[in-house]
């Protein structure tokens, strides 16, 4: 019978695995894919249509391999209960390096989701662990998305603070290209927050370690923003040349494009304006609200104040259609990452509560046949002993009622009885009879008693290293009630005694009614020879009780009690 229960056991362990489809392979080539060609990645990771069928452990590798496209192409990162799984994986299994790269995606998920409170408590775990553990480069990358999330709640100082932080970690880390993106970053919030002398010197520092690096787009960037300074300083000829240097390295030209239209438009250059508009594409969405702006400013200049106002509100109007758009956008993502999420709980939930049908049938017909005839046996063996044993506890009670009634009956014959005469002595010595066969039935229910032989079973364990009662809070109300049973007059005997007396007192006092001896009580309560006799005198004084040592308190109670 405990192998088929064994084997049950095993066999439902199994079957509420989940069976999950399992493509090594097409992960294996993602992540050949991810530093070769981004794209290529991608398209491999989209082909896994539902990641989270995947093992706990393939479901973390294919989103480690998700942030690492996303790292390399922007897009968007995966939805975010996704990555809080592979969090959890990777907290158990993964590298410290593994752990604090999925902790820097599940932060950046949450910010993307708007959970910007969730984000931050994220980033400053991963953190506190990065820089324990001397991660200097994963340190810089968390402190800087820290700054971008101070940066879009616009707090500058506290922007500032954090890309000085990651600056600093990118250094240590020796990732010159990375630390100059930093000193571009605060370069940057400087010139947010007006102080552009200050803005100007970070930058030219970041400028000459992008030379170094020799990495274009980091170099073009920081240009570009030195440009920009220069142009809000009005000293327009130097802005030129950082424009024209930026667009010479050949990577994205149209913002310099445009920070040279803004300066020939302010120093009424405005055929060079209109010149270099040209290199702007009208029809790529992006730009066209930029074009507009700067027609608006052209025309005004020109004083064609129709064109300009025409011009302007079509450009106001871009920018409300696209912010809409962005807005939308966003809400319909969040939508769709819930509804994704919802959908897959549904189905999980679904396919959990099939597979469980499923097994339980098949179990039930595998095994019905092996365990049907052991388990009517072994009923009708339990069925046979519970009567047993309801039949003889019965019989029990009805002689003590029958005792107990013949023996108030016989008391108060006994009290008529003015001379103690033959019938005097009669009577006497059939109470006598009655009281020690009531004795013997109230010590027979405790020796039978289910209670007191679990309790002498665990007396008579040897169990290493105890440090409480093996008695239970649930014996313990057993207790109170089967000797309650046996001794129905004992609480008010008791509280008669002392009404002062405590719950656990009491109880105290009803398990002293078992009649255990000091060895036994010793291990039930988990306590010394001596707190034993220590309890039991104490409990002796405070009912006011003289026992003499010849008889035990469960003795002399039930004598009292008769």
């Amino acid at each position: 019978m405990k192998n088929i229960i064994v084997l049950i056991i095993i066999f439902l362990l199994i079957g509420c695995s989940k069976r999950q489809p399992i493509n090594h392979k097409l992960l294996h080539k993602a992540e050949k894919m991810v530093n070769i060609n981004a794209d290529s990645a991608l398209a491999i990771l989209t082909k896994i249509s539902s990641p989270d069928e995947l093992s706990t452990k393939d479901l973390a590798h294919w989103c480690m391999l998700s942030g690492k496209v996303t790292d390399k192409i922007y897009t968007s990162l995966p939805p975010t209960y996704l990555f809080e799984h592979a969090y959890k994986w990777y907290s158990s299994h993964g590298t410290i390096e593994d752990q604090v790269q999925m902790q820097l995606y599940l932060g950046r998920a949450y910010a993307e989701d708007g959970d910007y409170d969730s984000a931050m408590s994220t980033y400053t775990e991963a953190l506190e662990i990065a820089s324990n553990n001397h991660l200097d480069n994963a340190a810089g990358y968390i402190s800087s998305y820290m700054g971008t999330l101070y940066e879009e709640k616009g707090m500058r100082e506290q922007a500032i603070k954090k890309f000085k932080i990651a600056a600093i970690y990118f250094k240590n880390a020796n990732n010159n290209k990375s630390y100059a993106c930093a000193l571009r970053d605060i370069g940057r919030e400087y010139a947010r927050t007006d102080s552009l002398t200050q803005a100007l010197a970070i930058l030219h520092t970041a400028d000459s370690i992008a030379i170094n690096v020799n990495h274009k787009n980091a170099q073009a960037s920081i240009i570009n923003t030195i440009g920009g300074i220069y142009r809000l300083q009005q000293e327009y000829e130097k802005a030129k040349s950082y424009y024209y240097k930026a667009i010479a390295l050949g990577t994205n030209k149209i913002p310099n494009y445009m920070g040279l239209i803004n300066i020939y438009i302010e120093t009424d250059s405005l055929d060079k304006a209109k010149e270099l508009l040209k290199n702007i594409p009208e029809n790529n969405p992006k730009y066209i609200y930029g074009i507009k702006r700067f027609h608006s400013f052209i025309y005004r200049k020109e004083k064609q104040y129709e064109k300009a106002l025409d011009n302007l509100e079509e450009y106001v109007f871009l920018i409300d259609s696209i912010v809409n758009a962005k807005n939308q956008s966003r809400i319909l993502n969040i939508e769709e990452k819930y509804n994704d999420l919802k959908k897959r709980e549904k189905i999980n939930e679904l396919t959990i509560n099939q597979q469980k049908y499923i097994i339980i049938l098949s179990i039930c017909i595998a095994g019905i046949l092996s365990i049907v005839i052991a388990n009517m046996l072994y009923r009708k063996q339990v069925k046979d002993k519970i009567q047993k044993q309801q039949d003889e506890l019965s019989e029990v009670r009805n002689q003590l009622l029958h005792l107990s009634l013949d023996l108030e009956k016989k008391k108060i014959k006994l009290s008529s009885l003015k001379e103690k005469n033959e019938n005097y002595n009669q009577m006497k010595n059939e109470i006598t009879h009655i009281i020690s066969n009531y004795k013997n039935l109230q010590n027979k229910m405790i020796a039978d008693s289910a209670l007191y032989k679990e309790l002498v079973h665990l007396a008579n364990q040897h169990i290493p290293r105890v440090n409480k009662t093996l008695i239970t809070e649930k014996q313990w109300g057993q207790i109170i009630k089967e000797i309650t049973g046996i001794y129905p007059n004992l609480h008010s005997y008791i509280l008669d005694l002392c009404d002062t007396l405590s719950e656990q007192e009491w109880q105290y006092c009803c398990f002293c009614m078992f009649g255990f001896d000091t060895n036994a009580e010793a291990k039930l309560l988990n306590i010394n020879l001596a707190s034993v006799r220590t309890k039991r005198h104490r409990l002796r004084q405070k009912l006011g009780i003289i026992i003499p040592t010849r008889i035990s308190f469960q003795e002399y109670i039930a004598e009292q009690l008769i």
